[in-house]
């Protein structure tokens, strides 16, 4: 079995495990950072930007995608967006998601856990990826990471195209590349995201996020994608009849003191 197919039937279950009891690290290395705990964006991000603050370079026809996304959001329309319809944000779309993750860290992995729908994630330290034909294209991606001095970076390949880059929706095609830089100074979780795809940016850009800590006793609350979920029922004529599910709205790390309120200590 191709290694994230595997992984990603065992993460699920031990990340919502180690979540729900508050784990946060494990077997911390002493020679570098620690990363873990839970983390929420310092600001909101709603497009993501170059380091500058502009437009990332897109090419003619991502240009052409990318206005009409922007047209279609502003009409409401989130068709473009995976999210929507309860897929995996991808990344980095991931990272840039005004809800809280969790991060936790051993010696030879980062593990982080999203709110969105309890999606994992996985950055695996000082070990090579598969080989190219071993490497299922996935959501997420598979990360290859190493520390440079206090700083994680992480190679990331092997992303469909199943996704947007950002809640704009940003397009990127199966051939993106990601290289993500994770640092930690004075509290503040830095993410320096590298963006190559030749098919839709005419050069390579960077976008960053920060984060900050949210207090200790808040716990990720369980959040289940609904909205394609259909109840159904035989009707009056035997026949199935659905009615669809909609999301209930969910808690974020601003709602930290009324979730630490329901902990039991």
């Amino acid at each position: 079995m191709k290694r994230s197919t595997l992984h990603s039937l065992l993460a699920a279950a031990s990340f919502a495990l180690a979540a729900s009891y508050g784990v946060t690290s494990s077997a911390q290395d002493p020679a570098h950072p620690d990363l873990s705990g839970i983390w929420t964006l310092t600001k909101p991000i709603n497009a993501a930007k170059t380091e500058d603050g502009k437009t990332p370079p897109l090419t003619a026809a991502a240009k052409a995608v990318y206005d009409k996304n922007l047209a279609l959001g502003k009409k409401g329309n989130r068709s473009f967006d995976g999210v929507s319809e309860c897929l995996p944000p991808g990344m980095p779309y991931a990272q840039l998601l005004n809800k809280p993750f969790q991060v936790l860290q051993k010696p030879d992995a980062l593990y982080f856990l999203y709110q969105e729908n309890r999606v994992p994630r996985w950055v695996y330290i000082n070990q090579p990826h598969p080989p190219s034909d071993e490497i299922d294209p996935t959501f997420m991606g598979d990360a290859s990471a190493k520390w440079e001095g206090d700083t994680l970076v992480a190679d990331i390949v092997g992303l469909n195209d199943k996704t947007v880059l950002d809640r704009s929706g940003l397009p990127h095609s199966a051939d993106m590349k990601l290289t993500e830089r994770l640092s930690v100074k004075d509290g503040i979780l830095t993410d320096r995201i590298t963006i190559t795809d030749p098919a839709n940016y005419t050069a390579p850009w960077t976008t960053v996020a920060t984060y900050k800590r949210v207090p200790a006793s808040f716990r990720i609350p369980e959040e289940v994608c609904a909205t394609k979920v259909i109840q159904t029922h035989l009707d009056v004529n035997g026949k199935l009849a659905g009615t669809a599910v909609k999301r209930a709205p969910a808690k974020t790390a601003s709602a930290a003191p009324a979730a630490a309120a329901t902990v039991k200590k």
